[in-house]
């Protein structure tokens, strides 16, 4: 089933039902925004209802499970409704006239953005405001016994003077108030979805905000919390990164006799066909950053974009043998990206990932990233002179890309200076994937960690004053 074209006017709909209140029999709706899709499953619309009403519908294609997934939205948004917590008023569902699409139709928010955004973009007041709102609803929320099975940040609009719940479906319902159990991992599903600025927040308001009448019960949970974050971000980044490797509403995989590719759905189609079409080709156009043995990497333009391209270079016969059932280092470093991605770690963004496989033994190997405006870290600690305050705000960066990794219970590998860029943004990026682990057990996860400290820090060993601001800045967060 095609998408709806967003320029070809109404579609006539048949009502199916329709919350009390909503009056209208004929249904004439014009779409004007693709806002989402799950292939084969479900398209989130923008549009206008019988020429009037802004609203935002949801498209349920034929599928087996079509029934189930649009009942449950229907039915959670009324839920919602119902519970008096801030969610889209339900319009009614309709049907496609040959029957093959079901639509959920409720008001659009008006000003409304997701959260990720507003805490982007806010001012520091406003994102203490939300962080706050924040949790005052998820109070309401647990109190009313409801919680987001798929937690994310996305699901949260802000329409700068209150927030709204999305995503009725993801709802599950008690009786009475979250039990403790349920109310720590709502929490820490909460906290692994923000970013680390808005997580400290986010967490700042709980202690004023959520359970003001039940300090003991919120204590506990506050206590909890981080072993819980941990353990939940093991989980999420595990799913994540097996997600990385199939179709889905992010990515593409495509498959043919000559090769396996995966790509961003929202990548640029003319550089992924380039790269799809001939690799060589498009590593020729590009200018040579890097040569080694293991790998080629170059600097590629297409109009004002420049991306990365590296290839990994076919290796001698024996490594090729060795290897040959476990994944490329260019598939793990896609999918890391990706897990760094999540986890609000700034990296390189990974944009496709090509694999040739015309022979039985892994041959070719191509990586293709945005590239990082910026400067290698030495270089940028050079150019700050004695400028102290932007050497600290270079390490308050690092502090806060550590304690990430950490999270992630992740080592990089070979954290020296290099592989990590000030981005014009002022973002420290880590970039260098090929070596990178997450997940790891305790042994391995302090092993890691420790060599990845040694490497970092050898990096300042000539520079006395730079290694004690970054040393002093770790033990702010370790103490």
């Amino acid at each position: 089933m095609s998408l709806i074209d967003t320029a070809s006017g109404s579609i006539t709909l048949r009502l199916v039902e329709a919350s009390v209140g909503f009056s209208a029999t004929e249904l004439n709706l014009a779409v004007s925004d693709l806002l989402r899709i799950l292939p084969e499953r479900r398209e989130v619309y923008r549009g206008v209802l019988n020429g009037s009403a802004l609203v935002v519908a949801k498209r349920f294609l034929q599928h087996p499970k079509q029934g189930r997934d649009w009942r449950r939205e229907w039915e959670g948004l009324l839920r919602l409704n119902e519970l008096g917590l801030p969610a889209p008023a339900p319009l009614c569902v309709a049907a496609e006239g040959n029957g093959s699409a079901v639509w959920v139709i409720m008001d659009c928010i008006d000003g409304a953005r997701s959260l990720q955004d507003a805490f982007a973009d806010g001012e520091d007041e406003t994102c203490l405001e939300m962080a706050q709102e924040l949790a005052k609803l998820v109070d309401a929320t647990h109190r009313a016994g409801a919680r987001q099975t798929d937690q994310h940040i996305d699901n949260w609009a802000w329409d700068g003077a209150r927030l709204h719940l999305l995503d009725a479906a993801s709802f599950e319902y008690t009786k009475h108030a979250l039990s403790e159990r349920l109310r720590l991992q709502d929490l820490a599903a909460i906290c692994v979805t923000l970013a680390p600025p808005a997580e400290r927040l986010f967490r700042a308001a709980i202690s004023n905000e959520y359970l003001v009448d039940d300090e003991v019960l919120r204590g506990r949970l506050l206590y909890q919390l981080d072993g819980a974050i941990v353990a939940l971000q093991a989980e999420r980044t595990r799913r994540y990164f097996k997600k990385s490797r199939r179709t889905c509403s992010e990515f593409v995989e495509m498959k043919a006799n000559t090769h396996r590719m995966l790509h961003l759905r929202k990548a640029d189609p003319e550089i992924v066909q380039a790269l799809v079409a001939d690799p060589e080709a498009l590593m020729a156009e590009g200018e040579r950053v890097k040569s080694g043995n293991t790998c080629t990497v170059q600097r590629v333009m297409r109009g004002e974009r420049s991306y990365i391209l590296k290839r990994y270079n076919q290796q001698p016969l024996i490594d090729r043998v060795r290897k040959l059932f476990t994944d490329s280092r260019a598939l793990k470093s896609w999918s890391s990206a990706w897990v760094l991605e999540m986890a609000f770690i700034p990296t390189a963004r990974a944009l496709a990932v090509y694999e040739d496989t015309r022979q039985c033994l892994p041959g070719l190997r191509y990586l293709l990233m945005e590239q990082i405006d910026g400067q290698l870290l030495p270089e940028y600690i050079e150019a700050c002179g004695t400028d102290a305050s932007r050497i600290e705000t270079v390490a308050d960066g690092f502090v806060q890309l550590w304690e990430s990794l950490g999270r992630l219970r992740a080592a990089h590998g070979d954290l020296k200076a290099t592989n990590l860029i000030v981005g014009t943004d002022g973002r420290l990026y880590l970039y260098d994937l090929d070596a990178f682990r997450f997940g790891l057990k305790s042994a391995a996860f302090e092993r890691g960690r420790q060599k990845d400290l040694r490497r970092f820090m050898k990096n300042w060993s000539n520079r006395p004053e730079l290694l004690s601001v970054f040393e002093a800045k770790l033990r702010e967060v370790t103490q």
